[in-house]
């Protein structure tokens, strides 16, 4: 089994989010949506119990409440 360090991990998945926006992407809602996804998949790694609230609290400013409020925008 091959081991991979988290810097390698974090470049994968974000390559990978990377290549579905640019060429697949042009609303910025998907772009906000896959890059919560992001940071979503590098917290559990850091930590496998945490909360979409607590990802979003570290990850963005203004917290969960902020990116919650997008999604009333969003539709």
């Amino acid at each position: 089994m091959t081991t991979y360090t988290r810097d390698q991990v974090s470049a994968a998945i974000n390559g990978g989010a990377d290549l579905v926006t640019d060429e697949l992407v042009d609303a910025e809602r998907d772009v906000d949506l896959i890059n919560l996804v992001v940071n979503a998949a590098l917290s559990i790694l850091d930590t496998p119990e945490i909360s979409l609230n607590d990802v979003m609290e570290r990850n963005y400013e203004g917290g969960a409440e902020e990116v919650r409020s997008w999604w009333g925008v969003w539709s």
